[in-house]
């Protein structure tokens, strides 16, 4: 048999290879001939539903965010100030007990960065009604302003 142009597939459908050859035994069953200007872009693919044709695979999922585990403190008052709770600070603030009450007020009124893993960050997210992913979804948002 004379080489072709083909691209094996796994049982999901996802391609596992392209390849210019007289196929093997063990293709048989699991390859769909391509024409030869697919060779470059392959990857791009999957097997159709039918296992008899290729079409463009959807495109991958966004990979998750990655949490910043520093922000400015402009950027946490303008996330806070995006996600309706920058007037919510002081009354949280307010709300603790001493010595927190004023080591929060202290860091909350002077610091210029706001750092994901101190605790009264997340001591205060609990104040504010923010959970884990919340805090961090805050976070990321900071980061991008």
């Amino acid at each position: 048999m004379d080489a072709i142009r083909y691209v094996t597939f796994d049982t999901t459908g996802a391609l596992t290879g392209c390849y210019l050859q007289a196929p093997p035994e063990e293709h048989a069953g699991c390859m769909i001939v391509v024409a030869e200007e697919l060779a470059v872009t392959w990857a791009s693919y999957h097997a159709n539903e039918a296992r008899d044709g290729i079409e463009l695979a959807p495109p991958a999922p966004p990979a998750p965010a990655k949490v910043p585990q520093q922000v400015t403190m402009r950027q946490a008052r303008l996330a806070l100030l995006g996600d309706g709770k920058l007037s919510l600070v002081d009354a949280a603030i307010d709300s603790l007990d001493s010595p927190e009450r004023e080591t929060a007020r202290i860091e909350w009124d002077y610091s210029s960065t706001v750092l994901r893993d101190r605790p009264l960050v997340v001591l205060l997210g609990q104040e504010l009604g923010l959970d884990e992913e919340a805090l961090d979804q805050l976070f990321i948002t900071a980061a991008g302003l």
